[in-house]
């Protein structure tokens, strides 16, 4: 059962909602107006608010910026509903914050499972599958991987994006998104927090392709950040809330790393092609023994100039190659107009690659 805030100037609405979430054994406390509705939200620190858009006194984009603007409700689950169902409408919904949009007039059991899957509490779901992206070597385009990667796996089920960076993550970034909400902010609750699925999903950045996010603090955290034992905790909860789950990893070995290649069921393994890159690489392969046989190589070339012959690198890694991405300048444009290759140019060579890779990781 969680406690559900309905805020909405119509009253039927209200009792319709009333009745719908309290048949589903959801606590329930409605509220007429906007500036109310912030009042029982502070006083009441429901797990999830449903917000209406048009209300007289505040605008429920409005509200929902002041949720998001205020520590102690910042990371409360909010959907917001509207009358409004363009495009914009919805671009607007998720950029002042909300996790979900739904247009009305309202379908109860579309409504109701929306519902159950922000706050993590469907029946019966499978556990996500994890891919990290991981490279000891930076400036090779991991982040670039990651973000284009999410995205396309998005477009097949629901996915989640973690940016594991402790150094100012770039993912919201490249998506076009404002890290108002990180992970960070678990590091200052209590560890049994991790478990909880309401305050897990609090934290979550939403894309308009319906991609989610959990972002990376925006400044460099002093110290090691997450423990082992506390994010084996967190993907746990993590994965009862997508099908997918897409980590873009620091370029170290550290405890959360570690964490996340124990729990991954296949992982990326990112080279270069220049002589530092496939050194590199091959010293990872020597320290993590263990998970060989879960890499699957993915080859990113940033610079121009020759490529190795495929069959080159086959023998000095003896790991299957998932692809050679070509030199592509493109690649760095698209991020910084925040508009990923996955959706702005899906001919590209990355992209091509990607849809590739994702055919062996799903094989």
């Amino acid at each position: 059962m969680a406690r559900i805030l309905v805020i909405d100037d119509n009253s039927e609405i209200l009792d319709l909602l009333n009745l719908a979430l309290r048949r589903n054994n959801h606590e329930v406390i409605l509220s007429a107006d906007g500036q109310d509705g912030l009042a029982k939200a502070l006083a009441e620190r429901p797990d999830l608010a449903v917000v209406d858009v048009m209300m007289p006194d505040m605008d429920g984009y409005e509200l929902v910026r002041r949720i998001r603007a205020n520590p102690s409700i910042a990371q409360m689950s909010v959907i917001i509903l509207t009358a409004r169902g363009q495009p914009v409408d919805k671009s607007a919904a998720l950029s002042a914050g909300a996790d979900v949009y739904i247009s009305k007039p309202l379908n109860i059991t579309a409504f109701l499972k929306e519902v159950e899957e922000l706050l993590g509490i469907s029946k019966g779901k499978k556990e996500a599958t994890i891919f990290p992206v991981f490279s000891l070597r930076g400036g090779i385009g991991r982040t670039t991987i990651a973000t284009n990667l999410a995205l396309l796996l998005q477009q097949i089920s629901p996915t989640l994006l973690l940016d594991l960076s402790t150094n100012s993550g770039h993912c919201a970034l490249y998506l076009g998104l404002k890290p108002i909400r990180h992970w960070g902010r678990l590091l200052r609750l209590r560890d049994n927090t991790l478990e909880k699925d309401t305050t897990i999903g609090g934290l979550f950045l939403a894309h308009t392709s319906g991609l989610k996010l959990m972002a990376a603090p925006p400044n460099p955290l002093q110290g090691e950040g997450f423990s082992q034992e506390q994010l084996t905790t967190l993907l746990k909860t993590l994965r009862k809330k997508v099908h997918f789950i897409v980590v873009d990893m620091p370029p170290v070995l550290n405890q959360a790393a570690q964490a996340v290649l124990e729990e991954a069921q296949r992982t990326i393994l990112l080279s270069g092609v220049d002589h530092p890159g496939i050194q590199t690489t091959i010293q990872t392969l020597e320290v993590l023994k263990r998970q060989r046989e879960q890499f699957l190589l993915l080859f990113n070339r940033v610079t121009p100039g020759p490529q190795p012959p495929a069959e080159a690198l086959r023998r000095a890694l003896r790991l299957p190659i998932a692809a050679i991405i070509p030199y592509d300048a493109t690649q760095t444009t698209a991020l910084h107009r925040q508009n990923p290759s996955a959706l702005s140019n899906p001919q590209s060579p990355l992209v091509i690659a990607l849809q590739t890779t994702i055919k062996q990781l799903l094989s």
